[in-house]
């Protein structure tokens, strides 16, 4: 995998790019106007090339003077969507795919007025895995605003927190049924459009569990084939945040490469610098190794009503294989266990982290409270975990006095921050670039 960073130049960068497909390119950006970059997707078309377009519907690109045509006619795909209706949702996207192989995303849009403005792009090339996601992504899109199927946000919503609200009643955790019932009744207008929910609300309230349960399946199964809604900002939102997660993190690698290099020969001139050189050496080769390992991570794409059943999947799971509440014998299986609980969870896998909840539903680990019998031990037990609850609490508390933690609630836009912290550290990796060369 290579990252690359451009900041001036970017219509030649991206037509560079485009020059080298050989197989597929797909694009969604919200505008498209600029006339040296339709002509080249034309040319690919024109080659064997599949070439598939997605721009908004709007007056800017309706009045472009672009024949879109064209692409249509050489084999290609080009489509509109949305519309000028104030309240629409807009497609903000601005990504291609190439080869299913390399990714260009950024804040360019490819448009004769962004080759003025101060824009950026990102050239990620060899990642067929996220190139995978981004292709999802336009073909999710492509079926949203095709008209396939039926969606509706609320109804869409309804539905996710009947399903969050049968997996938190399965577990019999009492705080999440009412956290996921008050956000349910919020949804509901009080009109006679979802009586069937009402009366769920109220056998749930009247803690007539299993009826409720049995009403959820009801329910839901039966309206399966009706709409399954999914937020589109989610999986937009993922993808953004994975490929800024890899936009700066090579940035910041190079970085630490060239410092390395820099103190590399001022160690061979100074005697002295050695130590600085080889601590350098230490930080360029344990951030690599991170960097490269984060970067073939696979983040499942999962929707609202999953993120629900994830979340307090997770939390049950925790409450029984946690290292701190299983007896002495099982800490270190425990722990193993434990530990790819997190990475399950991190990762967005929903089924390993329900493997992992059905193995702890057989009793594998005795809970701590069970094998101590002696009650003055008992006490001891119980004495150690409040003293970790109060450390742990006295450093939630420490934790909000620092200054990376007020810096870090005090960001409201994350992406004019990365978009910040990318010229930042490109300005330092150039000024580093210069020192070596």
């Amino acid at each position: 995998m290579q990252t690359q960073a451009y900041f001036d130049d970017i219509q030649l960068h991206i037509l560079h790019e485009l020059r080298k497909a050989t197989s597929s390119i797909h694009i969604a950006v919200a505008w498209f106007t600029d006339p040296e970059l339709f002509e080249q997707l034309c040319q690919k078309a024109g080659s064997g090339v599949r070439v598939e377009l997605l721009v908004i519907n709007d007056s800017i690109n309706r009045k472009s003077g672009l024949q879109y045509k064209n692409l249509r006619d050489l084999g290609g795909m080009f489509m509109m969507v949305g519309d000028d209706k104030k309240n629409s949702t807009i497609m903000h996207n601005k990504f291609c795919v190439i080869d299913s192989a390399t990714v260009i995303t950024g804040s360019y849009n490819w448009s004769r007025k962004a080759q003025q403005n101060s824009e950026n792009i990102t050239v990620i090339s060899d990642h067929p895995e996220l190139a995978r996601q981004f292709i999802e992504e336009f073909d999710s899109l492509v079926e949203r605003h095709s008209g396939k199927g039926v969606s509706g946000a609320d109804f869409g919503k309804i539905m996710a927190r009947l399903e969050a609200l049968h997996l938190v009643i399965e577990l019999d955790d009492e705080d999440d049924i009412e956290l996921q019932l008050a956000k349910l009744k919020k949804l509901l207008s009080g009109g006679n459009e979802y009586d069937e929910v009402e009366k769920i609300v109220a056998q749930i309230e009247d803690d007539q569990l299993d009826q409720a349960i049995a009403a959820i399946k009801t329910f839901v199964h039966s309206r399966k084939q009706i709409a399954v809604y999914v937020d589109p900002e989610i999986p937009e939102l993922t993808l953004e945040l994975k490929a800024l997660e890899l936009q700066v993190g090579e940035i910041i690698r190079r970085i630490l490469l060239l410092r390395r290099e820099k103190l590399k020969v001022k160690a061979k001139q100074d005697a002295d610098k050695e130590e600085e050189y080889q601590e350098a050496q230490q930080d360029y080769e344990e951030y690599d190794q991170d960097f490269q390992e984060t970067s073939k991570q696979e983040l499942f794409k999962v929707t609202e009503a999953e993120q629900q059943v994830l979340k307090a999947t997770f939390r049950a799971c925790s409450k029984i294989c946690h290292p701190d509440v299983v007896a002495q014998g099982f800490k270190a299986e425990a722990s193993q266990l434990f530990a790819r609980l997190c990475e399950a969870n991190g990762k967005n896998d929903i089924p390993a982290v329900k493997a992992i909840y059905e193995q702890l539903q057989k009793g594998i680990f005795a809970p701590m409270s069970a094998t101590v019998s002696d009650a003055q031990k008992l006490h001891g037990q119980v004495v150690r975990i409040r003293g970790k609850v109060k450390d742990l609490a006295v450093a939630i508390s420490a934790l909000r006095t620092t200054d990376a933690y007020r810096k870090v609630v005090a960001i409201e836009d994350w992406d004019e921050y990365f978009t910040k912290l990318k010229q930042q550290l490109q300005a330092e990796l150039e000024s580093l670039e210069a020192v070596v060369e």
